[in-house]
Parts: structure tokens; C-alpha cells; sequence
């Protein structure tokens, strides 16, 4: 069977996030469709893992991280191998390492390029950087983009319009099928809410978490912050010291305590602050709940999930007074919260299923392939 090799720089059980889960669901529907699929990804050590769904997930050690960009010598060595011994190629944009290595090298197979989204936070470093994507873009057979709007607001794209397709993430319904009940501290923190806003996700700089503490000054409903990452003390301090008792930061949770939180949740909320948050992966678990969705307006595939008015509230990035207005309302409200609910999986239903969207990428593998 065809092998489709993913190349990203991060990947479960190493780290979890939106951009790894979108790589496991691509992954995993492709798997289903008859193809042969690994991910290759810098890790803490050299490792091979095969997962439940049929994945291969093989790690090469980090030796450097700069800027959020892992190198792994071991990795640059086996580059050349890893493309001979693939039929096609899937990157996931950006990670300079790659897109350095894919120039470096010889590459005599199709190759497939997600691109999540630009460079926001190391903007001192874009200029010296444009020049290396605009040539990686150009030695790619097919740019996928997450939504048109990722596409229109990012101007380099414009040159390579012929190569793009749109093909937004989507979700693996078996993920959260065959699971057990929620841990007892979970099921526990459910029941001393009850009603509740819950973020979940990597606690990242643009994730806009300071902002979301800000608002719930002016919230008084629980909040629920499910996640790590590098924010993880400084957003844990912040809580102390504003003295939010009733926002509680209870770290990674597993799928099937992911599943309750959500399930039982009044609404699901984004508050990220720039457009280096380019889809929302969560915002499809929202949908696919029926939960009422709060998010900011960045001029990406966020409001293609989070439709204003229809699935839920859009608001201003970076202003609390408007987050903490839309949650308070969908928290007060009864009938906007029931008017969100029922259209939120019937709006799933017809964009972002696996099915819809994961032929996409089979569609676009078999004609790379059979060139």
C-alpha cells in the first residue's frame, strides 16, 4: 500500500495540541482508506511508536529548539532515507527545519503542504525567512489551506494560487466513542460548577488566556481551563493574584475527561489574540457537543467554524469587556443558548466531517500519486 509520510516537528505522545490532533485525524482517515502512514517528529529521544489507529509516530532527538523550532542532527542525517522510503510526502507548515532540509535535498517525490498559518510571533526573523518559503513553495506539488481566509490574508500565497486547495480540519468521531466515565475529581469539579465556560488547549502566547482572566473579573460563572504549556505558572499565578476562585486551571485531561468537560459545559470558548490561531480545533469538538461557541474575530478558519450569531459569538481580540459580555449572555440566556446548541452539530455535520474532508486529502494523495 502507498506510504504517506507526515513531517512536522511535534506529534503525540510527545506533546498534544490542535495542529498534532488535525495531523492524527488526517492520518488516521487515510489509514482507513488503504494507505501505509507515519509521522516523523523531534522528540525527547529516539523512539518508534505504532498507535491504535495504525499510525507509525518515529521521534528523533532534539538536540537544539530556537524559537519554538526544534533541530535533531539525528533527523537531518535520516532525511534523505525518510524521502526514498515514502511514495508521498505530507508536511505540515511551518517548521523551518524541514523546509530548509526539503531545499537541501533531492526530492523525487510528490509532495503535499499543509499550511496552518504564517509567522506571527518571530517577526524580526520573517524577512530573512520569506525567501526560503517562497522557494520551499515552490518545489511542493499541493498547499492545503484550513480555510480561504488563511489563504486571502496572507499575501505570499497569492503566487502559488494554482497549487492550493482548500480542505478545512475536521473530526474523527471515533475519538471520543467506546470511552469510560470521567475520573472522579473531574465528575466532582462538574458537579460543584454546574454551569461553566471552558477553554481547552495548549496554553500558548496567543491563546489570549490573560485576556479571557480579565474578563472573568466581570464573570460570575465558573471558568474551566483545560491544558499545559508554557504558560502554565504564569497563568496559574495570575489566577492566584487576581484571587479568581471560580476559574480553575486543572491541566491535560484525557480524551475521556476531555468528553465530559465538554458534554456537560454551558460553552465552549477561543479568546486567541492573533491569527497565528489560524482553524480552532476545539471549536469543532464544541460543534460536534452542541455547545454555544465564544471566539475571537482573527480573520482566519475560526469563523468558518464559530459562524457569529448562528453557532455562537464572535468578539473583538484582546478586549475583555466584549468576551465577558458574549459568555455572560449565553450563560444568562436560555434561548440564545439553546438556538446555538441546535445549530452547532447540524453545522458540523455538513463541513467538517471526515468523510467530507478527509476524501479531500485521498482525493489529492491518489492524484499526486498516479502522475
Amino acid at each position: 500500500m502507498p506510504k504517506i509520510t507526515h513531517i512536522f516537528k511535534t506529534y503525540f505522545p510527545e506533546t498534544s495540541g490542535g495542529l498534532e490532533e488535525a495531523i492524527r485525524q488526517i492520518g488516521s482517515y487515510a489509514v482507513g482508506r488503504g494507505f501505509d502512514v507515519e509521522v516523523m517528529a523531534v522528540g525527547k529521544r529516539n523512539c518508534c511508536y505504532r498507535s491504535s489507529d495504525g499510525i507509525v509516530a518515529r521521534f528523533f532527538k532534539c538536540d537544539i529548539d530556537v524559537l519554538a523550532s526544534p533541530f535533531s542532527f539525528s533527523f537531518a542525517q535520516a532525511f534523505r532515507k525518510i524521502c526514498r522510503d515514502a511514495d508521498l510526502l505530507h508536511f505540515h507548515f511551518p517548521w523551518p527545519t524541514a523546509e530548509m532540509l526539503a531545499l537541501g535535498c533531492r526530492i523525487d517525490r510528490p509532495i503535499v503542504t499543509t499550511f496552518h498559518c504564517d509567522i506571527f510571533k518571530n517577526k524580526f526573523l520573517k524577512p530573512l525567512y520569506l525567501p526560503i518559503i517562497r522557494q520551499y513553495l515552490k518545489r511542493v506539488d499541493t498547499i492545503c489551506v484550513t480555510s480561504r481566509q488563511v489563504a486571502g490574508s496572507t499575501a505570499y500565497l497569492s503566487e502559488f494560487k494554482d497549487k492550493i486547495s482548500e480542505v478545512p480540519l475536521f473530526l474523527n468521531e471515533k475519538r471520543f466513542g467506546g470511552l469510560g466515565g470521567p475520573d472522579s475529581d473531574i465528575h466532582g469539579l462538574v458537579d460543584h460548577c454546574r454551569s461553566y465556560a471552558l477553554f481547552a488547549g495548549v496554553l500558548r502566547w496567543y491563546k489570549g488566556l490573560e485576556v479571557l482572566l480579565d474578563a472573568a473579573e466581570k464573570i460570575p460563572h465558573h471558568i474551566v481551563i483545560v491544558g499545559k504549556g508554557p504558560l502554565h505558572a504564569k497563568i496559574q499565578g495570575l489566577i492566584r493574584k487576581k484571587k479568581l476562585s471560580h476559574v480553575h486551571l486543572i491541566g491535560f485531561q484525557p480524551d475521556h475527561n476531555l468528553k465530559y468537560l465538554i458534554e456537560n459545559s454551558r460553552l465552549m470558548v477561543l479568546p486567541s489574540t492573533t491569527a497565528a490561531e489560524a482553524f480552532g480545533q476545539v471549536l469543532l469538538e464544541g460543534l460536534y457537543f452542541s455547545r454555544p461557541l465564544v471566539s475571537t474575530k482573527l480573520g482566519t478558519g475560526t469563523s468558518v467554524v464559530n459562524q457569529h450569531n448562528h453557532t455562537g459569538l464572535e468578539v473583538k481580540p484582546g478586549c475583555p469587556d466584549e468576551l465577558a459580555h458574549a459568555i455572560n449572555r449565553i450563560m444568562d440566556e436560555d434561548a440564545l443558548f439553546k438556538k446555538f446548541s441546535s445549530n452547532g452539530f447540524s453545522h458540523y455535520a455538513a463541513h467538517f466531517t471526515a468523510k467530507i474532508q478527509g476524501d479531500k486529502y485521498c482525493r489529492i494523495y491518489n492524484d499526486l500519486l498516479s502522475r
